[in-house]
């Protein structure tokens, strides 16, 4: 499930009879977001390895450029 901040900002809980919220209900919806999170850090992970990898690329072909102008 792909969750939003307005999904966040907006994410409202059942009252129970006698007051407070219901906690499976919060349970659930912060399950929810601790997945979307894990993914996202997974993702921002992977996202890094691969520009560190195309960054060093772009530096060995610099070097190669510079080398074919001497």
């Amino acid at each position: 499930m792909k969750i939003t901040p307005i999904d966040i900002r907006q994410k409202t809980f059942e009252k129970k009879t006698f007051g407070g919220i219901d906690k499976d209900e919060v349970s659930a919806f912060l399950n929810t977001i601790s997945q979307a999170w894990e993914k996202l850090l997974d993702e921002n992970k992977d996202l890094r390895v691969r520009l560190e990898s195309a960054e060093k690329e772009g530096q060995k072909l610099r070097e190669v450029e510079s080398a074919l102008y001497r």
